[in-house]
């Protein structure tokens, strides 16, 4: 009788499955100064404080729509790795590009800079075929790389972060840079360069920094952090963050404190 009673209240109330949680954004970027970066680097410190321009405005966002605002920082190529073949999987300080558009979801544009074509003394940089016979630095698996390599250029030194082409230049061993403006300034800076030195040519192209993500990304989630973005944007707190990072100025880093070498190749 017990059981009859029990079966009965089973069919007239159903048992469902509780609502699946969805898991948090896993969060990747690389050493991207002023972008995203540690202070001191990992070439100097293993234990150096994260911070940046965008990686404080993807916090600020995270923290207002619910997520931990937790970021890895992987080796750059790695990081692209992981948000271009993982799913749910965010990464920080991405430059929009043609050669990428199809790769990521686009989430918010945090900083639009330029990106430039830098020149050693004497080096004409009026536009990318000026130097398309020399040796020019970019940031690997960047789209700078992939703009040279479109225009047919066989002189591209490749670096796994900036400072490296910062140091490159400084030491006359490229006679081109191709890189975003603010990251230009910072990476000279950190090498214990005179910026008043160097000899900025061509604006490439304008140089989007966005939030992307893996393109399993739903509609729903997309919003969520676009709205986020433009709470940021709203109460003033992006404007903050953006003032304090365009007067930023690094201590440069003695070269004889990196634990990497500068691999270099002509």
């Amino acid at each position: 009788m017990i059981r009859r009673l029990l079966a009965a209240v089973l069919l007239a109330f159903p048992l469902t499955a509780a609502p699946a949680v969805s898991a948090e954004l896993r969060l990747v970027t690389g050493e991207l100064p002023p972008y995203a970066f540690h202070v001191p680097p990992p070439t100097v410190a293993e234990a150096g404080e994260p911070m940046g321009l965008v990686y404080e405005v993807v916090r600020e966002v995270a923290w207002r729509i619910g997520h931990s605002g937790t970021v890895e920082f992987w080796p750059w190529v790695h990081a692209q790795e992981l948000a271009s073949t993982q799913p749910n999987t965010g990464i920080l300080a991405l430059t929009r590009s043609p050669e990428r558009e199809d790769q990521y979801r686009w989430l918010f544009n945090v900083v639009t800079d330029d990106l430039v074509l830098v020149g050693g003394a004497g080096v004409d940089v009026r536009d990318l075929w000026s130097v398309r016979d020399r040796p020019i630095g970019v940031l690997r698996r960047s789209g700078a790389e992939s703009l040279l390599h479109e225009h047919g250029f066989n002189r591209i030194q490749t670096a796994s972060e900036e400072w490296i082409n910062a140091q490159r230049m400084k030491d006359r061993l490229i006679d081109a840079w191709l890189a975003p403006r603010l990251m230009v300034l910072y990476a000279y800076r950190e090498v214990g360069g005179d910026v008043s030195e160097l000899n900025i040519g061509h604006v490439v192209r304008r140089s989007e920094i966005w939030l992307a993500a893996s393109k399993d990304v739903s509609d729903q989630e997309a919003r969520r952090w676009q709205e986020g973005f433009e709470q940021v944007r709203a109460d003033g707190t992006y404007d903050a963050i953006l003032a304090r990072y365009t007067r930023l100025k690094p201590q440069p880093v003695p070269e004889d404190r990196r634990s990497a070498e500068v691999p270099w190749f002509n």
